[in-house]
């Protein structure tokens, strides 16, 4: 069975590979499920899930030419689920919201942590955070500890720095930037998707 199995995938493959839509009909329904399962498993969201699935198959079809040559389909197919998925992260994670909203996100739900592992990702974090708030001069340290540990506006940082707001959001810009770029070259890829997925999945 497993020999006439294999036969009936590579046939599947070639004729994927030369454009066959019927076929890659019957690819996408005998693989759906291995996909999706990568795509929840990363996620933690059925819609996102669902989504990404979807964007997967299409860039099998974009790339069917090099289907013939594929050994392992299931593996290759979950080397492409998984890079899709960290790739469109890593472009959300240049974002001055997405670092605001993980944040925000984290300071809230810090205490709340109910699982072991839920805890040790806060904690990772946070210590990241710390880090990178070490690193920032001063007056920016500052803006950004009485901003997001003291809950203060900026019309509140502005008065007790005596500083305009334009200097504080200046401040505060640059501070979720140094942030950002911090998380980036320090933060596990797999830590940072279980985070945003966490937060999104609250919203």
């Amino acid at each position: 069975m497993p020999t006439v199995l294999l036969y009936d995938d590579t046939a599947l493959f070639k004729k994927v590979a030369q454009g066959d839509e019927t076929a890659f009909r019957t690819l996408f329904d005998r693989y759906w499920d291995t996909v999706h399962g990568v795509a929840l498993a990363l996620t933690k969201s059925a819609t996102t899930a669902e989504e990404m699935a979807q964007d997967v198959f299409v860039k099998l079809w974009l790339k069917r030419d090099k289907l013939a040559a594929v050994a392992n389909f299931e593996g290759y197919l979950f080397m492409l689920a998984r890079n899709h998925i960290f790739n469109s992260f890593r472009k959300k994670i240049q974002l001055t919201s997405f670092t605001d909203h993980l944040l925000e996100y984290a300071a809230s739900h810090m205490a709340a942590a109910g699982t072991p592992d839920e805890r040790l990702l806060y904690n990772e974090l946070e210590t990241l955070v710390a880090q990178a708030v070490n690193q920032m001069p001063p007056q920016q340290r500052s803006v950004y500890c009485m901003s997001r540990q003291q809950g203060l506006s900026q019309e509140e940082i502005a008065d007790a720095l005596h500083i305009s707001r334009h200097t504080v959001k200046s401040h505060m810009n640059k501070a979720l930037h140094l942030i950002r770029n911090y998380l980036r070259e320090h933060a596990t890829i797999e830590m940072l998707l279980l985070f945003y997925f966490m937060a999104m999945n609250a919203r």
